[in-house]
């Protein structure tokens, strides 16, 4: 049963089947409905909805519908869903709604101090992201009482992906898988089958830095240890893949003059705060434009055929943009991927221009052999041929140390890879444009 089936339901007032609907409902059909329906409808659903049902579906709303959700339910029952969910997710809850939601809540809850503790890091660290529940061995248990251990810990923990081995003092030695205690004898002892501490993390080590860990060593979890190796709590793979998600979601935001905050789904944010968000860029661009019209007036005094060479710079225009724009997102995605170092671009700079070069060969080949065969003019072909091989690889070069620069500044390099470089090479392949039309008029 689809969630616009139970919606369409729930609009003809037939409320004796709705519980009976929402029972065959999984846990986003059920996120989906509350984008369907009417606010009005909400307390419907809310009272036929368990507290257990709500714990899970709780982190995939946005901000403002979930916003709504709470503004339906008492501080009671929202206490109950919060003490269902992993800390990390009812961190996420109070970080994501703020004044929204009373802070007082936190003191009533089972978990507060491990939440408050997540909370206590900045916003885009690890520690922001870890929950504090994990599987505890105490070194020098036997095989047969780390399993014993495991099956108290089942009932208050939920999902256990792995077992974490740590001495008195609470500092981290190791982890232990399940299969290796399952196949172990019950009598040796853990450290027979403990894994040496490998992969870990530090809670104030920036989540995009962590995410690339996680790709770049195939880990399903890892844990974070603070300066004295005592072990604060874990990262599973799930919640990193938010995190990748969102980086992903924040780049392609940045590439278009986006603010990253903006959510498609969240239909209830502010339009005017969310145009005033996308004005900046609007204004850089109409600048660029304006910028690069004036330096066209420069045609009308300085070479005949004026008109004829003017047709041209859309096509340099694109071009050149295009090119630039690719290029940046390129080496944008270099970033990403945990390139920081200007020696691990070395090798993709290097064959960019070459890339850069061929193009710029190729599409200057075809602009003057086309050129030629419509104008019959040598002089014009020669001029935009010659132009676009310059422009290209300028653009090239451009759409390579813009992004590098922002990197190095401390600025998102995807800024670099939308409007900025679009408009840059724009203004850019223009100028060279006139310069070559000029120098070549003043050479023959």
């Amino acid at each position: 049963m689809k969630a616009v089936d139970l919606k369409q339901i729930i609009e003809r007032g037939d409320e004796e089947n709705v519980q009976a609907y929402l029972n065959f409902l999984e846990d986003l059909e059920l996120v989906d409905l509350f984008y369907l329906i009417d606010e009005e409808l909400y307390p419907t659903v809310i009272s036929k909805v368990s507290n257990e049902t709500f714990s899970t579906i709780f982190p995939f709303f946005e901000r403002s519908t979930l916003d709504r959700i709470i503004s339906h339910i008492s501080d009671a029952q929202l206490i109950k869903i919060l003490n269902g969910m992993e800390t990390d997710d009812i961190a996420y809850t109070f970080r994501e709604l703020g004044s929204s939601l009373d802070i007082e809540l936190l003191d009533k809850l089972d978990k507060k101090d491990q939440v408050a503790k997540i909370l206590s890091f900045p916003v885009d660290s690890a520690g922001s992201i870890m929950q504090s529940e994990v599987c505890l061995l105490k070194d020098g248990m036997t095989i047969g009482e780390a399993i014993e251990s495991i099956r108290k810990q089942k009932t208050v923990l939920g999902d256990i992906i792995c077992a974490f081995v740590v001495d008195e003092e609470k500092k981290l030695l190791g982890d232990i898988q399940l299969d290796d205690l399952i196949l172990g004898k019950f009598i040796e002892p853990i450290s027979k089958i403990m894994n040496p501490l490998k992969y870990y993390v530090d809670p104030m080590e920036d989540q995009e830095e962590v995410s690339q860990s996680f790709s770049k060593y195939d880990l399903t979890y890892m844990p974070v240890i603070d300066d004295e190796g005592k072990l604060l709590g874990q990262i599973t793979f799930d919640d990193i893949q938010d995190v990748m998600e969102s980086e992903a979601n924040e780049d392609l935001l940045a590439f278009a003059g986006v603010n990253p905050s903006e959510s498609l789904a969240d239909t209830g944010e502010n339009k005017l705060k969310v145009a005033l968000g996308r004005f900046p860029w609007l204004v850089f661009s109409i600048s660029a434009s304006m910028l690069t019209g004036y330096i066209l007036t420069f045609f009308e005094h300085q070479v005949a055929n004026a008109i004829i060479f003017a047709s041209f710079v859309p096509l340099i225009m694109n071009t050149t943009g295009n090119v630039g724009t690719q290029t940046a997102m390129i080496i944008t995605r270099n970033f990403a991927l945990g390139a920081n170092e200007f020696g691990d671009f070395r090798l993709p700079l290097w064959r960019e221009f070459l890339v850069g070069l061929i193009v710029g060969a190729m599409a200057a080949t075809v602009t003057f052999l086309v050129t030629l065969l419509f104008y019959q003019n040598l002089e014009v072909s020669l001029r935009v041929g010659l132009t676009i091989i310059i422009s290209v690889i300028t653009a090239v070069l451009f759409g390579m140390f813009v992004p590098m620069g922002f990197k190095k500044i401390g600025i998102d390099p995807a800024v670099a890879a939308g409007p900025l470089v679009t408009s840059g090479c724009d203004m850019i392949s223009v100028s060279l444009y006139l310069g070559v039309i000029v120098a070549l008029n003043k050479l023959f």
